[in-house]
């Protein structure tokens, strides 16, 4: 087992003999001593050495203890250390030049052997926590000031502006140069910061509050900047900062930086986080927290509520599915329903998933909802006998639960299995294809039938038609709204059919709402329509009582279901 690191203390006494009784009074307390014959000379050792405890005579040349107390505490980094001054000086005058100097405690010469024993491992002690509260306090790499001194300034300042910034593309800096290179970006940055505002005589405060992240505090910005707006003030350092360049050992690296600029609040670093968030996903290079917190903020408790409304209507089965029908152009019928979800309020109010998919996604209830999906169609289809098709994306499908769920009744009901379209969403990137693959190969053993939903946007293209085969393709109704009046929509639509149907694949024309666009659909050889022209969604199944081309509400009847 190792020996016990020794503490530094550092004796500052004009007369070397009194150094050498209080080395020897000490001597069997684990310690290290240095020495100092004055008050120039203590400072400048302990800036050197950084002593854990000081021990200041008061009367000395050059510069007397009192002083060099007061230069020590100006400094950051011993506003903390402990300060003894040991003094044959007796009266009240003395002790109070020494107290508003910095001085934590005194000891009076002649000292007694085990009061300054025990005052130093007092104050030793203390010295430990001191430590322990700078670690905690500082980032380890830039050795700024971080998050939890942030925090402890802003608890005892009001009224105060801050500038928070983040370095764009600080994470590819550290995945691709390494984070050497990373906290060398840091450290520039921080020094850059330092000089600009210095330039504009601003007095300020720097943090360093997360990876690539930086909190400027101003003392005083609305007497010091009255001349300039929030705005103009964050557009102007914004400028001034793609202006610079950082040479990162043999490379330059053009710096830029999204800007918060914020003040004013109880909460003010989680407000300036929250804003700058949203000028990051809104890509803005700068954004004024006090213009948005409170749009921001209610956007927040709008989600909160959504959520809530979502879980309560899981519990209390309020998710259910409704039904479109899809027309077959060629037979003059309805053949299929594709199930869309749908959550009725507790007023009886039925919302479409644009009101609450999001919300669900962000409080992970999107699976539950796609699993709840998938039981009540096969409650329903095992005894209905038409074909329906359920939505899926890539998230359901890399999902173990709604798999299981789905394979499971694909395995129970396998002549509602060969009755299924599943499809595809990709509104979203596929993070692994290979999952993809096996899900699509799965799939397939149970005879169920495959479509791409929404192709002609998103991240369907026709690469992704031949490695999946499907048995639909479902043009997307973006294209398909301008198809009677727009000739390239036409082109378009003429261009997905053709390439579909050389592949032996059917397709569906999505969101036909007229007359006008149901007659070009038929004129170019879709095989199937969907759309208001044919039904609204529904929550039960509709079907046509006659004429093929007339699809007004009163020609529709719906299917028993129970």
């Amino acid at each position: 087992m190792g020996k016990k690191r020794k503490e530094l203390i550092l004796i500052a006494d004009d007369l070397r003999t009194n150094r050498m009784v209080m080395k020897k009074a000490l001597e069997g307390e684990n310690y290290t001593f240095i020495e100092a014959g004055n008050g120039q000379e203590a400072v400048e050792m302990a800036i050197e050495h950084q002593p854990q405890v000081i021990i200041m005579d008061g009367l000395m040349p050059v510069m007397d203890g009192f002083d060099a107390v007061k230069a020590l505490r100006t400094l950051e980094s011993f506003k903390r250390t402990p300060i003894l001054m040991i003094s044959s000086l007796s009266d009240e005058s003395a002790k109070i030049r020494a107290i508003e100097a910095g001085v934590n405690d005194f000891i009076t010469k002649p000292f007694e052997k085990m009061e300054l024993i025990m005052r130093c491992r007092s104050y030793m002690e203390i010295a430990h926590t001191n430590a322990h509260y700078i670690l905690s306090t500082r980032d380890p790499h830039s050795n700024m000031p971080n998050e939890v001194a942030l925090r402890h300034t802003l608890m005892r300042k009001e009224h105060t502006t801050i500038a928070l910034m983040r370095i764009d593309h600080f994470r590819s800096v550290d995945a691709f140069y390494g984070e050497t290179y990373a906290h060398m970006l840091e450290k520039a940055f921080i020094k850059y910061l330092i000089s600009y505002f210095q330039s504009l005589d601003l007095s300020v405060l720097c943090y360093h509050t997360a990876p690539g992240e930086f909190v400027v505090l101003f003392d005083n910005f609305a007497r010091d900047m009255s001349h300039i707006d929030l705005h103009s003030f964050c557009k102007m350092l914004h400028e001034h900062i793609k202006l610079y360049e950082i040479e990162l050992d043999k490379f330059a690296y053009d710096v830029s930086a999204t800007i918060c600029i914020a003040g004013g609040s109880d909460t003010l670093y989680e407000d300036a986080s929250f804003a700058i968030d949203a000028a990051i996903e809104q890509k803005k290079p700068y954004i004024v927290m006090n213009e948005v917190i409170d749009r921001l903020k209610a956007e927040t408790q709008e989600n909160i509520a959504k959520v809530h409304m979502v879980k309560k209507a899981i519990e209390e089965d309020r998710i259910v599915p409704y039904f479109q029908p899809i027309y077959n152009n060629a037979l003059g019928e309805i053949t299929k329903y594709e199930t869309l979800v749908r959550l009725v309020k507790e007023d009886g109010e039925v919302l479409s998933p644009f009101f609450f998919l999001d919300a669900a996604k962000n409080g992970n209830y999107y699976l539950q909802i796609t699993t709840i999906m998938i039981e009540k169609v096969f409650d329903i289809f095992r005894f209905v006998d038409s074909e329906v098709a359920i939505n899926l994306s890539y998230l359901d499908m890399a999902s173990p639960m709604v798999c299981d769920k789905l394979f499971g009744l694909l395995e129970e009901n396998p002549d509602t299995a060969k009755r299924m379209t599943l499809e595809l969403l990709e509104d979203e990137a596929i993070d692994d294809d290979e999952v993809f693959k096996a899900f699509i190969a799965k799939v397939r053993e149970y005879d169920v039938q495959i479509a791409i939903d929404d192709f002609g946007s998103g991240y369907s293209n026709f690469q992704r038609i031949m490695e999946i085969n499907p048995d639909f393709v479902k043009i997307d109704g973006s294209i398909i709204k301008h198809l009677a009046n727009d000739a390239k929509s036409e082109v378009l639509t003429k261009a997905i059919n053709t390439f579909s149907h050389s592949l032996g694949i059917k397709t569906v024309a999505e969101f036909v709402s007229d007359e006008a666009i149901f007659m070009k659909v038929r004129e170019l050889g879709i095989d199937y329509t969907q759309g208001y022209y044919i039904a609204e969604p529904h929550d039960k199944l509709v079907t046509l009582k006659s004429h093929p081309t007339l699809f007004q509400a009163n020609l529709l009847q719906t299917v028993q279901t129970d």
